[in-house]
């Protein structure tokens, strides 16, 4: 048996994959090993189908059903092309083909479709006469909750800024510090070089 030959080969479907699988780069100190441990695993699956290739690729492949035959020139996808290369157009939708209350010819069913919308209306005026009675106090309430964000942004933006400057001075002292350190050095190195 062929262990660097690859089982989608020996599959009749396999010209149907569109898609490359994705392979990472591989050191070439990992490479032997990684043959191995593909190798290995191809037997252990080989071994659970009884050492039969083509068992192992009927399984994968039975899912799928059998392939659908479009060569008939009666098949929907044929009478569509034909369509086009006489010129002919596909009927529209016809969008009135729902509108109405043409689908209940039955008195009772009308009565219930009305009260389900009369239910639907009912609460959109709940909705809208609570809107009215506490739009006063929810608005306020909205105006109260951007004023306190509006003071906990700035005093974040202080507290920001405040730091910024701390650290802005902390720099510039350790800046100043360095700079002489360095320029007392360069002296002595050069009264080094005079002696």
């Amino acid at each position: 048996m062929d262990f660097d030959k690859g089982l989608h080969t020996n599959n009749k479907y396999h010209s149907l994959v569109d898609s490359l699988l994705f392979v990472d780069a591989v050191p070439v100190e990992l490479e032997s090993r990684i043959r191995e441990l593909v190798c290995e695993e191809k037997r252990r699956i080989l071994d659970e189908c009884n050492g039969h290739e083509s068992d192992v690729l009927n399984k994968y492949i039975e899912p799928l059903g059998a392939v659908p035959d479009c060569s008939s020139s009666g098949h929907m996808y044929h009478e569509a092309v034909d369509h086009c290369a006489r010129g002919e157009h596909i009927q529209a939708l016809d969008l009135e083909k729902y509108s109405g209350f043409s689908h209940l010819d039955d008195i009772d069913e009308r009565k219930g479709h009305i009260s389900v919308l009369s239910e639907y209306a009912q609460g959109a005026l709940l909705n809208l006469e609570l809107m009215d009675r506490y739009k006063e106090s929810v608005w306020l309430r909205h105006l109260d909750d951007l004023t306190d964000l509006k003071q906990r942004m700035s005093t974040e933006q202080s507290r920001l800024e405040c730091a910024i400057e701390a650290m802005n001075k902390a720099r510039k002292l350790s800046n100043i510090e360095w700079a002489s350190r360095i320029r007392s050095l360069s002296q002595e190195y050069d009264d080094y070089q005079k002696k």
